[in-house]
């Protein structure tokens, strides 16, 4: 009886080791991460947020990330399980939500998603939002048309950024629409969607009277900041044309907790976005370039048609101007702090600098530091993220 009873039991953990093992729908991956990839980067290919995935590996979301290190992947929801669209036309992000599945779940563009809620079309989103879905367009039947969408080929020496300018979009928006795990992986011969963007049928609002602006400076470098907290002098070493470099700009840069006066606190902080360790304003900024025999002019203060102007102005005369903005031109609560001698300053989390070096009538274009990625943003980003900084800029007089 002993012997069957062994018997039976070794026919059982046969079977068992033979049966395919299947796992929860919910059950998390393990993701290694490789050199280049960011929590942005890793967030996008899993279709998941950046929070999600600190939140599951104990770690902030501002938190660099290093190749080898493995990171659990909450798994997302499937999409029988996101709530549809409230009567009114409303949806409720979700954890995992992206701009990109979302206007792929509903048959429309992140563009018109973004200009019906005043959004960037990289923008971050978060969950709770509620977001206005534009409704399809109608073909002459009466059938929802789908979102437009073109494709390019890859051609030799193409990056992402370089296509995003040539069809007015974002590097970002091109990855969410292929699925790419970062923004610079592109190889002679890739196929890309194109996300399609609705014809500027009407002047955006922010947008210069003139509607042929194009202007594009073609010899700014593209620079990566070096530390976590000095995008502001990886942007003037871009201003500059290279005649000075980020590493002599610290150097030569005052210290002071104001940021007008000079560099509020670490320039290689663990984190970035905060108040304390922080960065510094035009003005600081300028008096280190004058350290240096650089001469510049400082734009602050002024209304933002007088910035908007001004701007144009300096690209049309082949001179570069660092932006002050959010990081990704991020939605953000500036805050009132006083200072040290007494004069209250407002700071702006993810306080971030970049150098405008183009624009149309759409938007602009900028390098920028953090990633070393050309960017787009709207006019109405522009307005938006310019006032945080009282449409602040600073020009490089070379």
């Amino acid at each position: 009886m002993e012997r069957m009873s062994a018997r039976a039991t070794l026919l059982v953990l046969v079977l068992l080791i033979g049966m395919p093992l299947v796992l929860s729908a919910d059950s998390p991956t393990i993701h290694t991460v490789a050199w280049g990839e960011t929590l942005y980067s890793i967030a996008r290919a899993y279709g998941v947020t950046p929070q999600a995935i600190a939140s599951a590996n104990g770690i902030s979301v501002n938190s660099w990330v290093y190749a080898g290190t493995r990171l659990t992947i909450p798994t997302n929801k499937r999409d029988d399980d996101v709530a549809p669209t409230t009567p009114s036309g409303y949806y409720t992000v979700r954890a995992g939500d992206t701009l990109f599945a979302i206007a792929a779940r509903f048959g429309t563009t992140t563009d018109a998603i973004s200009a019906a809620n005043n959004l960037p079309s990289n923008g971050v989103l978060y969950v709770g939002w509620s977001l206005k879905i534009p409704s399809r367009a109608k073909t002459n039947n009466g059938s929802a048309q789908p979102p437009s969408r073109q494709t390019h080929i890859v051609q030799p020496g193409e990056f992402l950024a370089r296509i995003a300018l040539r069809y007015d979009t974002t590097a970002q928006a091109i990855a969410y629409a292929n699925n790419l795990p970062n923004t610079w992986m592109t190889y002679p011969g890739q196929r890309l969607n194109i996300p399609g963007a609705p014809a500027p049928s009407t002047a955006a609002q922010g947008a210069p009277a003139s509607a042929t602006t194009n202007i594009r400076l073609t010899n700014i470098p593209l620079y990566q900041q070096k530390q976590t907290l000095t995008c502001e002098e990886a942007s003037a070493a871009m201003a500059t044309r290279g005649a000075i470099t980020e590493a002599q700009l610290v150097a030569a840069m005052p210290r002071s907790d104001n940021p007008f006066g000079g560099i509020r606190g670490r320039t290689n902080a663990a984190y970035y976005g905060g108040l304390t360790d922080y960065g510094v304003y035009a003005q600081g900024l300028q008096k280190g370039l004058s350290a240096l025999g650089v001469k510049s002019q400082v734009l602050y203060g002024q209304s933002y048609d007088e910035f908007r102007d001004d701007v144009l102005g300096h690209l049309r005369a082949g001179r570069a101007v660092i932006w002050w903005h959010t990081w990704q031109d991020s939605y953000q609560n500036p805050v009132a702090v006083k200072m040290s001698d007494g004069a209250t300053v407002k700071l702006v989390p993810y306080e971030h600098a970049s150098v405008i070096v183009g624009a149309n009538e759409r938007g602009i274009a900028y390098h920028d530091p953090y990633d070393a990625t050309v960017r787009f943003a709207s006019w109405e980003t522009f307005r938006r993220v310019s006032a945080y900084f009282d449409n602040m800029g600073l020009v490089v007089l070379q």
